[in-house]
């Protein structure tokens, strides 16, 4: 898969010139709205977001450090005791051309940012999702049904104890294996493949199973499966009823 993916270090290498970062990173937003606009949102979005956090940090980092600079006294007031000083001095060189670049990228990464988690949001709202049969005491095993189409494709998942650091990427502890694929009609409903893997694969004899339909057309590795881990994943966390789809 083609990804339209930014060096972490970009900002540093491999020279700091304000014109190279700014031709550098207008072709990187420019390659992430394309795949937005084909509705590709991973890893492009996780990407953005990454980038934006990094920025953010080392703008804090060097805010920080300028902070702690020696500066000159200007006055005291005696009633208070409040001392007064000069203000920072501007940085100059490599460090004036990294500030720069960071108030030029910051605010052109918030906005792809929120291009995409808008994306996001609409495409969930055509995605319906919900349990297929009873679901076991413990439903952090089972099958994902993911449909568009006529065809189903199926996965089993699992939820690691893994965790990433950010809550916000807890849904990437849902790992999934690819099983196969089922044409879906009158006599071959979700039930029925769900019987179907009961029979046939034994490791998981009452699974938890949920179907997902989008009824956008989406690319199925870049969008569909991270958003439907994200809906299963919220859901088990959650525990709250999702409604039930049937065919």
């Amino acid at each position: 898969m083609a990804q339209a993916l930014l060096a972490k270090d970009w900002i540093l290498v491999p020279a700091i010139d304000r014109e190279l970062k700014r031709y550098t990173l207008l072709a990187y937003l420019q390659e992430v709205g394309r795949r937005f606009t084909e509705r590709k949102l991973y890893p492009y979005l996780l990407d953005v977001a990454g980038h934006l956090d990094g920025l953010e940090r080392l703008q804090q980092c060097t805010d920080q450090l300028r902070s702690t600079m020696p500066r000159d006294i200007t006055g005291l007031d005696p009633r208070t005791g409040t001392v007064t000083y000069a203000a920072l001095p501007q940085p100059e060189g490599a460090l004036g051309v990294i500030d720069e670049v960071i108030d030029d990228a910051l605010p052109e990464l918030r906005e792809r940012l929120a291009q995409g988690n808008e994306l996001r949001e609409r495409i969930c709202d055509h995605i319906q999702f919900g349990p297929v049969g009873v679901l076991p005491l413990d439903p952090r095993a089972g099958y994902l049904l993911l449909r568009q189409g006529r065809e189903a494709r199926i996965y089993s998942y699992a939820v690691t104890l893994l965790r990433d650091a950010e809550e916000r990427l807890h849904w990437r502890s849902v790992v999934t294996q690819y099983v196969g694929s089922r044409a879906v009609g009158l006599h071959r409903t979700y039930e029925a493949i769900r019987a179907e893997l009961i029979a046939t694969r034994p490791q998981l004899p009452v699974p938890a199973t949920f179907g997902f339909e989008c009824a956008w057309e989406v690319p199925h590795i870049e969008t569909f499966m991270p958003l439907a881990k994200q809906l299963v994943h919220r859901y088990l966390m959650a525990e709250r009823p999702a409604e039930r789809i049937s065919v």
